[in-house]
């Protein structure tokens, strides 16, 4: 049944006013990175038990989190779905889903792609194939995607500063640090609470090496995230990549008990496996610890989580993280048993864009993190130098990745390879960072 629209105009297949109603809260929850999404989302799903896009909706919110373990309840939205064919964006968000939730992110992203040439002013789907491609190490395709769509937008266009912000980091991600910036902040300009576009400008700021911009930036907005998702502490420890930078290691400690991972707060007790926290907690210890901070006994905080997750290869990148925890608080055995998993993963007869980040790099990265916290300097290097370059189809950031760069050179110095070093900082340069020797461990490399 078919009547309602969403708060975009865009047709929802209910005839349920309640429905669509509470649709568009999810949506709109969604996008601008509140806790509430699912709530929404669950009552649309009550009011119309054959609410489909209130169902993929829900879906592809979980198909972001990356993790192996939303995989039936995904599959179990998407079981027995009834739609009808000329019901075109219904129809694309179920095919890319399924195509995303079976590992084939590119392909599902090829779906969507096509679904916006004809219906580019959607920008739930906007977000959805910017984080596909994103955690497929797409950035060029995330980009053009966006650019396709900007004739369509105008200042007077609903959500026109959500859009802006989707702009601002394919662009970045992309390398086009200018326009990047701009497009972010005239997001938070129309919104301070603007999240994705406080992140985005803070990605050009670090590339740059704009130390002093993006404390201040970030430190200046930091009072507008209480009511975000596990973005707040994302952007927390973002703060803390620009702090590192200057030395300021205790406030970083200080942040990560109080802002990054609090165990007394809500929303880590929410959904204390959340992985952009696993990430967060993982690469930020790790940074500590190769410029010589004592961390403590922090590793410990997400050690039970990375154990429960040894069998999930729902992301190479996250499972990287995972060993460093791991490794991290001595839970070889574990860690261990992770590679394995992994390995196996690679060698099985699936076929998609997944498996080929664990086969083309995921699984030699794992193996390097291990091999560097036994301090298997040289080992480090013969896992890492013949992936360094396929780096980007794990997943993630450039400014998340450049962690695994931190390790090959710090294994580089200790390995007594100075012929290396070089060549690796020409490789972080050609990925789009700025005064790279003059960051923090790559300085004291060179």
């Amino acid at each position: 049944m078919q009547g309602q629209t969403d708060s975009r105009g865009l047709p929802l297949d209910t005839g349920d006013a309640a429905a669509a109603d509470a649709f568009n809260k999810g949506m709109r929850s969604y996008v601008t990175w509140r806790t509430d999404a699912f709530d929404h989302l669950d009552a649309a799903i009550a009011a119309d038990p054959g609410f489909a896009m209130a169902k993929l909706g829900k879906g592809w919110i979980l198909q972001t989190a990356r993790s192996a373990k939303f995989r039936p309840v995904i599959d179990g939205l998407l079981e027995g779905m009834e739609i009808d064919q000329s019901d075109t964006r219904a129809v694309a968000y179920r095919d890319s889903l399924a195509a995303a939730v079976a590992g084939r992110g590119v392909e599902a992203s090829s779906i969507m792609e096509a679904y916006l040439a004809e219906t580019p002013t959607d920008l739930l789907a906007h977000r959805l194939v910017q984080f596909e491609l994103f955690w497929n190490g797409r950035a060029s395709l995330m980009r053009a995607i966006t650019e396709r769509a900007v004739p369509f937008w105008t200042d007077d266009t609903p959500d026109y500063g959500c859009f802006l912000s989707c702009r601002s980091f394919s662009n970045e991600e992309a390398g086009d640090y200018e326009l990047a910036e701009k497009c972010g902040r005239d997001a938070v300009a129309l919104d301070p609470y603007d999240c994705w576009g406080t992140h985005a400008v803070a990605h050009v700021l670090v590339m740059q090496g704009r130390i002093d911009d993006g404390t201040d930036w970030l430190e200046g907005l930091s009072g507008n995230w209480a009511e975000a998702n596990q973005i707040g502490h994302h952007l927390w420890w973002h703060l803390c990549l620009f702090l590192l930078e200057r030395g300021e290691h205790e406030r970083i400690l200080e942040l990560f008990d109080t802002r990054i991972r609090n165990p007394e707060s809500p929303l880590v007790k929410a959904a204390p496996d959340a992985t952009i926290d696993l990430q967060n907690v993982a690469s930020l210890l790790m940074r500590l610890e190769l410029r010589g901070v004592d961390i403590g006994d922090r590793w410990n905080v997400m050690a039970d989580v990375c154990a429960g997750r040894v069998h999930d290869h729902g992301n190479a990148f996250s499972n990287a993280h995972d060993i460093m925890v791991l490794a991290g608080c001595g839970r070889f055995d574990q860690a261990e048993e992770l590679i394995g998993s992994a390995r196996a993963f690679a060698a099985s007869d699936e076929t998609g864009s997944l498996v080929t980040s664990y086969r083309a790099a995921g699984v030699a990265v794992c193996e390097a993190v291990l091999a560097h916290r036994r301090r298997d300097w040289g080992h480090v290097i013969e896992l890492m130098a013949p992936v360094r370059h396929d780096l980007h189809l794990i997943g993630g950031s450039h400014a998340q990745r450049d962690i695994f760069y931190q390790m090959l050179i710090d294994a580089a110095r200790r390995a007594g390879r100075a012929d290396l070093i070089g060549l690796y900082f020409d490789d972080i340069r050609r990925i789009g960072f700025d005064l790279v020797d003059q960051r923090t461990l790559y300085r004291d490399a060179a």
